[in-house]
């Protein structure tokens, strides 16, 4: 299975990267690392299940590396393979061709998930592999005393890969793009109803619901409560499965020290889960402890670099520690990728409020509206800043047409709270927030760091709301 005297070991059969006549010769298999799968016989890259574009001569590197995981390929034996009749200098095309295949991975030269280089000699492959064809589940990393590397491997790959298209639309954070993620992964249970993974990903889509509004906590939380657990009877060494648990834990039931051991359990399974990371990370940053929280908001963009969840995720960190300059910087970062996230929007909009920039968080929660539609937190946010900014009018039209959504869909007390807060009604928004906590609203988790509730501290029934929360 491993690399011996140039030659790969592959199903049984051992072949040579160059034949006699020095062509290259591809090696047939699947493998996955990370959130990445590669198919060297039909030479495809896919992350999360989509085909991700990859030149040729990047892609035989990589198909190098995976062959040989954790074993130092020489430079001279990748243009060896890559040129096997030219004897000129390859070096400045090696290098290129290694930066593209990082840049579509979305590793570090300077601190590597995937490809570590060793100056001057070659390239090694650090992240763990699995093998999925023939002998699937068969771990080729090298085994490490200090590392214990849990493999999931999918008996039924249809129920994998629409597990997999179910997390790419839960990523996206809109509400249709949610509902297709609710399919997906029904699907998934479908056809393997022993798939832990998409009862997870159902348990983190149900929480998400709540979270914009779209279900009202109480209806919510038992979704997504029963998710979680059916993930655990299935495996109970997900971590996944433990992350979600963790997170209905902070959101409905307010129990603080079960969600941090949840957390804690679901990072000791799979401490290289983006997702696991991120969570983490906003316990943390709901919790008061932002430099904490930016650790893991930062490991888990180290992992999934392209995650637009995991890169709205810091920027509201950001946002919640009182950092807004980088809170703003981190918006744009995710807007650079998706110029029509709305949620990246919002927080943009949130922070160029905390800057005095009020001109500016009035357009972006203008383009948030557009993008992720009448959105009850964005709503609020406009009512809120046109107060801030003297402006009355436009924020009795915003809350009234707030008022007026809430009879068609469900909208929180909580955001009601956040408008009168913006106006500086005190006793309407301590009410507000009152009716939000019978209610078990879910956001109430981030009442104290709230920055738009920061003239409300001092007042009594705010910080008996507070104790409520924590206790």
């Amino acid at each position: 299975m491993f690399l011996k005297a140039q030659q790969w070991t592959f199903k049984g059969v051992s072949k040579s990267m160059s034949s006699a006549a020095g062509k290259p010769m591809s090696v047939a298999g699947k493998f996955r690392f990370g959130a990445f799968e590669v198919d060297l016989e039909n030479h495809e890259l896919r992350k999360h299940g989509l085909r991700v574009r990859l030149q040729r001569k990047p892609f035989q590197i990589l198909e190098m590396l995976l062959c040989a995981p954790g074993r130092l390929v020489m430079r001279s034996e990748l243009a060896q393979h890559l040129w096997p009749a030219l004897h000129v200098n390859f070096d400045r095309s090696l290098n290129t061709a290694v930066n593209a295949l990082r840049q579509v991975l979305g590793d570090s030269h300077q601190n590597p998930r995937f490809i570590e280089t060793r100056s001057g000699l070659g390239y090694r492959f650090i992240a763990p592999v699995e093998e999925l064809a023939a002998q699937a589940g068969r771990s080729l990393t090298p085994a490490a005393p200090e590392q214990i590397l849990k493999i999931i491997t999918p008996t039924h790959p249809e129920a994998y890969g629409d597990y997999l298209k179910g997390r790419y639309f839960y990523n996206k954070l809109t509400e249709d793009d949610l509902h297709k993620s609710v399919a997906y992964f029904e699907s998934a249970l479908l056809q393997d109803r022993g798939c832990a993974l998409a009862c997870a990903g159902l348990a983190d889509t149900y929480c998400m619901f709540a979270l914009l509004n779209m279900l009202p906590a109480r209806e919510a939380y038992p979704r997504a409560k029963d998710m979680a657990l059916a993930a655990l009877r299935i495996d109970p060494d997900l971590g996944e499965a433990h992350a979600a648990l963790a997170v209905v834990k902070r959101l409905f039931e307010w129990d603080w020290t079960g969600a941090r051991a949840e957390h804690l359990r679901a990072l000791e399974l799979s401490r290289d889960c983006s997702g696991a990371r991120q969570a983490y990370g906003a316990y943390l940053a709901a919790a008061g402890k932002p430099e904490e929280a930016r650790q893991e908001f930062q490991r888990a963009r180290e992992i999934d670099p392209l995650s637009l969840a995991v890169n709205v995720e810091i920027a509201w960190g950001f946002y919640l520690a009182g950092d807004f300059t980088s809170a703003a910087e981190q918006s744009w970062r995710a807007l650079a990728m998706e110029p029509k996230f709305g949620a990246a929007q919002y927080t943009l909009g949130l922070a160029y409020e905390q800057m005095g920039m009020t001109e500016e968080a009035i357009v972006e929660l203008h383009n948030a509206r557009t993008c992720a539609g009448n959105q009850p937190a964005v709503m609020a946010a406009l009512a809120h800043v046109y107060s801030t900014a003297g402006k009355s009018i436009e924020a009795a039209e915003t809350l009234q047409a707030l008022q007026e959504l809430s009879r068609q869909r469900y909208v929180s007390p909580y955001w009601h709270g956040i408008v009168y807060a913006g106006a500086g009604d005190w006793e309407s928004a301590l009410g507000s927030l009152e009716k939000a906590c019978e209610e078990r609203d879910v956001w109430l988790t981030w009442l104290q760091v709230e920055p738009r509730f920061e003239r409300l501290r001092t007042h009594a029934r705010f910080r008996g709301l507070c104790a409520t929360l924590s206790s």
